[in-house]
């Protein structure tokens, strides 16, 4: 794929992407104010978490692996053979589920035991309605993890990338609908409609590239039988993390109250750069990967890898400096009321600050663990996942005590980065050189451009602050937007000065995007004339 439809495929996958969090944001608003903090809200709210446990790792995962044995299997067999694996996994996929589903139906009330043992009485008998109500979800949620997979494998890219929007559309209707009429089991209904509608919206897609379903199952297949093989190390390396988080949290439950909740606000905040914008080019790029290791092409790889992580050094590092610099504003404006008060921001921003430090570890680590799942090598990821985890308590118990609940953060920073040294390492023994004069031309310049611009953005905001000393939410707001677009305007000026490649591709799409823009009001005039 060339650099140009990179830029473009990012952007639509960007731009869905904040449109999706946006309504995301307004769908858990509109459940707080419609529901409260009330018995129906926390049933709900468990409900959901059991059939999200049962299948979400499970659909991580076949959506990882799915792409580069499907690009492998049509390199190796053609597109015919393609569709084959394509729809044994779908089946595969739908008769797991049922026996999932059913057996779910009969075990809810043990289910819910274990994952609510505080629950009595009729929080006990709603949840257990409502995790039977939501069991389908599974189904849904699996077959949108493949058919994402297969779309993109076909670098058609648009369509996953907006089967948010009408998920959280569909629940915000059925938030406020049954807020009046159904009850909470409204929004049960609903959230299994809102589920499904990510498959319709996949529908145009699949037409698109001529999918055609077959009720098979070809236990023999080769493309089936290798996923089963590449699936089982990112299981366990999902595990190991999850041990990872358990242990952070029972650390936080002994320090100062609030240690546990910052530390979660302040992961929410810093994986927002990683959610948007780092997911656009691992998706984009993660078929191009498997593309050039199933031709053997490993120059082609190398070069794909190389333009993967200058993307990521370009937008990932002035958005750590600007989490840096402007963190306790950016806190304050977003979560400071009700509950939320001063101490909880100044906690949450301490958060931040070391939590910011391993974004680019972490971005780096997003874009190399999809060239080895391209090498169709998950083992490698794995273990070295395990090993950052392992490196990540032993830093927790040890950074804990000097830095509270920042020790913690720290900790997570150092290991992601730790991590993301050895898989460069290791890829190198494989692969020979891997350009690192390029990466490392690109981290300079980005880094002095970014180092500006934090000079700049703070003498700006505490400017701003000496002029404006106590001011309201809209009018922080506004001071806060307007320094950002000061911080960008400066970072594209340092960036233009240092001649990096990946700004002018920025500044040629949106362009096109202004210039088709414009012809279609002009041609709308026109008609409009005549």
């Amino acid at each position: 794929m060339k650099k140009e439809q990179l830029f473009k495929a990012a952007g639509i996958i960007t731009a869905a992407s904040i449109i999706s969090k946006v309504l995301g944001f307004f769908r858990e608003t509109a459940l707080a104010g419609v529901f409260g903090a009330t018995t129906a809200t926390d049933a709900y709210l468990v409900a959901t978490i059991i059939p999200w446990m049962l299948f979400s790792v499970i659909s991580t995962a076949l959506s990882t692996t799915l792409i580069p044995v499907y690009t492998r299997r049509v390199h190796e067999a053609g597109d015919e053979a393609g569709l084959r694996f394509i729809n044994t996994l779908v089946n595969f996929i739908l008769v797991i589920c049922l026996i999932m589903i059913i057996a779910g139906v009969f075990a809810a009330p043990w289910i819910v035991k274990i994952v609510a043992p505080g629950f009595r009485g009729e929080a006990v008998d709603l949840t257990i309605f409502l995790t039977r109500l939501l069991l389908p979800m599974m189904v849904f949620h699996a077959l949108t993890a493949v058919f994402t997979g297969y779309l993109q494998a076909v670098e058609r890219f648009t369509w996953p990338a907006l089967v948010g929007i009408p998920f959280n559309v569909v629940m915000i209707i059925a938030i406020i609908i049954s807020g009046v009429s159904f009850g909470i089991a409204g929004v049960a209904v609903g959230s299994v409609l809102a589920t499904a509608c990510q498959m319709v919206v996949m529908l145009p897609g699949l037409i698109r590239v001529k999918y055609r379903y077959q009720p098979l199952i070809d236990w023999k297949d080769p493309g089936f039988r290798q996923v089963g093989k590449l699936i089982v190390p990112i299981l366990l390396a999902t595990g190991a993390g999850q041990l990872g988080i358990i242990v952070n949290r029972m650390l936080a439950s002994g320090l100062a109250e609030g240690s546990i909740s910052a530390l979660n606000f302040g992961t929410r905040l810093t994986q927002l750069p990683l959610g948007i914008f780092i997911m656009a080019v691992t998706t984009v790029l993660y078929p191009t990967f498997s593309q050039m290791a199933a031709q053997r092409d490993m120059h082609g790889l190398r070069r794909a890898m190389i333009a993967g992580v200058r993307s990521s050094i370009f937008l990932i590092i002035p958005m750590a400096v600007g989490l840096i610099v402007l963190r306790e504003p950016i806190v304050r404006v977003l979560f400071e009321r009700g509950a939320f008060d001063a101490k909880a921001t100044d906690m949450t921003a301490y958060a931040v600050l070391f939590l910011s430090l391993g974004l680019l570890p972490m971005a780096l680590r997003e874009v190399i663990s999809r060239v080895y799942f391209a090498l169709q090598d998950t083992v490698t990821p794995m273990m070295l996942g395990i090993v950052a985890v392992v490196v990540n308590i032993v830093l927790n118990f040890v950074l804990v005590r000097p830095f509270a609940h920042g020790g913690l953060a720290l900790a997570t920073s150092i290991a992601s980065l730790i991590a993301v040294i050895i898989l460069f390492w290791v890829l190198r023994r494989r692969l020979g050189s891997l350009g690192g004069m390029e990466m490392w031309d690109s981290l300079w310049r980005v880094s002095l451009a970014s180092g500006v611009m934090y000079v700049g953005v703070d003498l700006l905001w505490k400017t701003l602050v000496m002029i404006y000393p106590n001011p309201g939410f809209f009018l922080e707001a506004g001071l806060l937007t307007a320094v950002i677009c000061a911080g960008v305007a400066i970072y594209a000026v340092g960036a233009y000065i240092l001649g990096l490649p990946e700004l002018k591709l920025c500044i040629d799409y949106a362009g096109k995007i202004l210039r088709r823009l414009f012809s279609r009001r002009s041609e709308v005039a026109g008609h409009d004339i005549g």
